[in-house]
């Protein structure tokens, strides 16, 4: 085997992860479009932090071998799906929500050029704030959870 080939072998692995991670990507998008109001929203948003975690190592994968991003026109204007939008009653803290529209103005911006390395962090900054998200969520479920435990227990005395 040449080193040719070699270089051919890794090319198309990479490639893989990107059509892989890709594919887990617009499947996370699309458990959120479907999404009702519901208990499921940590984990959903857990779901879309683990497909930005993977865009990123596949982009960082694709950035090492020389491959670059297929810029995307117009992105910068794409919203995400509609409970992940500010306004529409999505829990969890202010602050992180105002990190994560950053995060997702940032992927925007990333993907209308063709730097695999600049898209890859972008996707890296998504994921660290969609799971921070995802915790909180999921701790303010909890907590609601006890307190209406509470109040049933209280109800029943």
């Amino acid at each position: 085997m040449s080193f040719g080939d070699d270089l051919d072998q890794e090319r198309e692995r990479v490639l893989r992860g990107v059509r892989d991670a890709s594919a887990g990507w617009a499947q996370a998008m699309r458990t959120h479009k479907l999404a009702p109001p519901d208990a499921g929203f940590a984990g959903r948003l857990r779901g879309l932090a683990e497909a930005a975690a993977r865009e990123q190592l596949a982009w960082e994968n694709a950035d090492a071998a020389g491959l670059h991003w297929r810029p995307v026109p117009g992105a910068e204007n794409a919203e995400p799906p509609y409970e992940l939008l500010p306004g529409t009653g999505r829990r969890g803290p202010v602050e992180l929500w105002k990190r994560f529209d950053a995060a997702v103005a940032q992927l925007n911006r990333a993907i209308t050029g063709s730097s695999a390395s600049t898209v890859a962090n972008a996707f890296g900054g998504l994921a660290d704030i969609a799971s921070e998200l995802a915790e909180a969520v999921a701790r303010e479920d909890e907590d609601a959870a006890l307190v209406a435990e509470r109040l049933r227990r209280r109800g029943a005395a």
